[in-house]
């Protein structure tokens, strides 16, 4: 039979990416096929990226109809994902436009398509370079040159190019002064001729570098990056420098959240944007993407942006701003404010379409005379704090139609200050309230205070409800314990607040299912709450709002019970395969012989403690230190907390981890190996673990050595040995007379091949006994749920 022409040209690999790009869908629409179909193909894992095969995918597409709503121009109502995505490679469109269309990408710096290298590099430079550039003014100033050199290399070559001239002259004038005034005039220029009045020179000129070559570093380093990668910067810095709540910036995701608000309730798109308390402009800029995927998908071209407008009292700040709005290519104007409040001088000059803020929270007004003297709509605001200023402010700027979306903490919602409690009630019953979001805590990295956004209308679009969304399920917590919403949380808030609205002004293609709960309430019902305004007291008594989490809960878990068992599935399939490749005569035939490890590997002991003693750990290393309780489970383990400078490092070279190489416990309780992976080139061995590492030519692969030395009778002849001493020590030597067992190479990658899966499987299983756990305890108290809100007694 002759094969397809999808099985002959189908067969290169594709990411998850490319397999967006073929079907015409988001990145993220494809993670969401892959976790809900059990019949998705099964991803090929290799130098730590998953590919899959192109006809499998093209098959499993080709029974996926495109709904009406996602379908282009010309495409009829039996076109299917596999038919476009032919279509789209034989046309060579794909090549044409490397990323999907998107709801979510946020301008310089969209956290998927960043990879692992401008990771590093940011990590680099946020590294002991930043404080050896920084000086006492790292937190501010150091942040500024890495975003004026990333601006200048993006946008102004010839500026970039007199920047690296100079930083890679010869020469003994050469001075760092000169450089950072070099950097702050052209990055400066170029910013006056788009309309804005930064002052960067004057903040890079309070750096202090001590070495010219730590700036000269940092210039090169910043001409590695991709062009997108201006938030990670951002990213990097707010990490280390540990803002308060003045200075810290908006998360991208709640950035997009709020902006994604403001446009999806107006009836048309917003001409202007203006935030009262600009931080980095991150509100500024999400609006700007917001709005371009909100009316092309993504498509530059013909779409009216928005006008810009921000004032700030943070002068250091405003540099960054700038750079962050003019990558857009974006209008713009920008202002210090120093000193006073927005609300003391008429500013802009005219009314806006949306007022996106996070302005700080409980700010005391020192004079205690802006509150009284001020003209305020709803109320005067309490002389302890602004939080009700920063929202009437909003609203007394809006253009008719206009929306302000205000970063609130959560106790300005139902708090029992007199003042605040009577701003809220005319707020209300003036219907100028239209959602409140309440967000999870410990999003922002200044403040782990729980906060909400409050969605505000003009008073001409007065309305008589209030709907309340509780989003505080969303989002996962990383290392160090902060909270990150994902793409699809955001779009599931906006598709709550359309579904519960009947808008949708926002694209919201391949939307998830994940439901965030809502309600609507009246007037009525809000006065006799006290005009409560925190999602929490109107979202249903314990056993409604148990119901409601158990709900979304249970569709989490039941779609990761099936991922988990179809992966099992796939597993046991490959282990079979493996068996029976395992289980023939070419295998028992095989010549096995009888190796020593000194014959297999060079042997390499762990630096001493004179050449790494413990005051080399220092807080800010970037290079780990293994020692024994970081071999777990035949890994090593990523949670190392000691750590040691990038130039100590390269001074231990011979001490350096290699991807392949098997790290041993020398002194302390002796185990099973571990297998150093491509991410952990470049740690280094402390004194109590020693390495083996294959030489070419001896005829043994690493990951069957490892797996033979994982045995349990290997990990004995190792402890008998060690106990041979008054401590568990075991030497070189020793190790090195250690036998092992070698079939050909061609057995020893089948063996390790099954051994790896085996071990994965087990991995697996643990996960789907864990999911399966969870699932039951959701169905008993569901049930119990149910029992207990029944109009029935039994």
């Amino acid at each position: 039979m002759k094969k397809s022409t999808d099985e002959h040209e189908g067969t290169r690999l594709l990411t998850r990416m490319q397999i967006a790009v073929l079907a015409g869908v988001t990145r993220a629409a494809v993670t969401t096929w892959e976790r809900r179909a059990a019949d998705f193909p099964a991803p090929r894992r290799t130098s730590g990226q998953d590919y899959f095969l192109e006809f499998e995918v093209l098959s499993w597409l080709d029974g996926r109809r495109v709904p009406s709503h996602r379908r282009a121009q010309g495409e009829d109502e039996f076109i299917t994902y596999g038919v476009r995505a032919r279509r789209r490679r034989a046309s060579g469109s794909v090549a044409a436009q490397p990323q999907p269309t998107s709801l979510l990408p946020p301008g310089p710096g969209t956290r998927d398509d960043l990879g692992t290298r401008d990771a590093e590099i940011i990590g680099n430079l946020m590294g002991p370079l930043a404080e050896r550039v920084g000086g006492p003014d790292r937190e501010v100033a150091y942040l500024n040159l890495l975003a004026a050199l990333h601006f200048l290399h993006v946008t102004q070559p010839s500026s970039w190019q007199a920047v690296k001239g100079y930083a890679t002259s010869s020469g003994d004038r050469r001075s760092s002064s000169d450089l950072l005034r070099l950097v702050g005039s052209q990055t400066d220029k170029a910013l006056h001729a788009m309309g804005s009045l930064p002052e960067t020179r004057d903040a890079l000129v309070r750096l202090e570098p001590r070495r010219f070559e730590d700036i000269v570093e940092a210039v090169r380093l910043v001409g590695l990056l991709s062009p997108r990668a201006f938030q990670l910067i951002v990213k990097g810095y707010e990490e280390t420098a540990r803002l308060g709540s003045r200075e810290f910036f908006t998360p991208l995701p709640v950035a997009q959240l709020m902006a994604g608000l403001g446009l999806a309730a107006r009836s048309s798109s917003a001409t202007s944007v203006y935030d009262p308390y600009l931080r980095g402009g991150e509100l500024l800029g999400a609006a700007v993407d917001m709005s371009v995927r909100a009316v092309s998908g993504n498509v530059l071209d013909g779409v009216p942006l928005p006008r810009l407008l921000g004032q700030t009292p943070r002068r250091a700040t405003l540099p960054l701003a700038s750079m962050n709005l003019a990558l857009r290519g974006v209008r713009f104007a920008l202002q210090l404010r120093a000193g006073g409040r927005p609300w003391e001088r008429a500013w802009p000059p005219e009314p806006v379409d949306l007022v996106l803020t996070n302005p700080p929270f409980n700010m005391k007004d020192s004079l205690q005379e802006t509150t009284r003297t001020g003209t305020w709509r709803y109320g005067a605001p309490p002389v302890g704090n602004d939080n009700f200023a920063y929202p009437q402010y909003a609203l007394s700027v809006l253009a008719e139609g206009g929306r302000a979306a205000v970063v609130m903490p959560n106790k300005a919602g139902n708090s029992g200050n007199a003042a605040e409690a009577a701003i809220r009630g005319a707020m209300v019953e003036r219907g100028v309230v239209e959602c409140v979001v309440a967000l999870p805590d410990k999003l922002f990295s200044g403040t782990s205070v729980p906060v909400c956004v409050w969605l505000l209308r003009h008073p001409a679009d007065a309305g008589d409800d209030v709907l309340f969304l509780d989003a505080r399920d969303l989002g996962a917590v990383q290392r160090g314990g902060r909270r990150v919403l994902a793409d699809d949380d955001v779009r599931s808030v906006l598709d709550a607040y359309g579904g519960h609205w009947g808008r949708g002004a926002v694209d919201l293609r391949d939307s998830p299912a994940t439901a965030v709960p809502g309600t609507r309430v009246d007037r009525e019902a809000l006065r006799d709450a006290g005009y409560s305004l925190n999602p929490i007291d109107h979202m249903g008594g314990p056993v409604q709002r148990a119901i409601g989490q158990s709900s979304r809960a249970a569709e989490t878990t039941w779609a990761e019970v099936a991922s988990l068992t179809a992966r099992c599935r796939q597993m046991d399939e490959r282990t079979g395969q493996l068996q029976a490749r395992l289980n023939t005569d070419r295998v028992r035939r095989a010549t096995w012989r009888s190796v020593t490890l000194a014959e297999l590997c060079d042997i390499q002991l762990g630096a001493s403690h004179a050449l790494l003693a413990p005051k080399d750990r220092i807080p800010d290393g970037t290079v780990p230190v293994v020692s024994p309780k970081h071999l777990r489970d035949g890994r090593l383990s990523d949670t190392i907390d000691e750590r040691v400078s990038p130039e100590r490092a390269a001074r231990l070279d011979t001490y350096r981890l290699e991807a392949g190489d098997i790290v041993c416990v020398r002194a302390g309780a002796m185990g099973p190996p571990a297998m150093v992976t491509e991410e952990q080139t470049g740690w280094l061995m402390s004194s109590n673990v020693i390495r083996l590492r294959c030489r070419e030519g001896t005829g043994g692969l690493p990951d069957y050595l490892h797996a033979a030395l994982g045995l349990p009778e290997a990990v004995g002849r190792v402890r008998d040995r060690a106990a041979a001493t008054a401590a568990p020590f075991i030497t070189k030597a020793a190790l090195g007379r250690q036998e092992v067992l070698l079939p050909p190479l061609d057995v020893q990658a089948e063996f390790a091949a099954l051994l790896a899966l085996l071990h994965e499987r087990s991995a697996v299983h643990r996960e789907l006994s864990r999911a399966l756990t969870h699932a039951k305890g959701l169905v008993l108290r569901h049930l119990s749920d149910m029992s207990n809100s029944s109009p029935f007694t039994v």
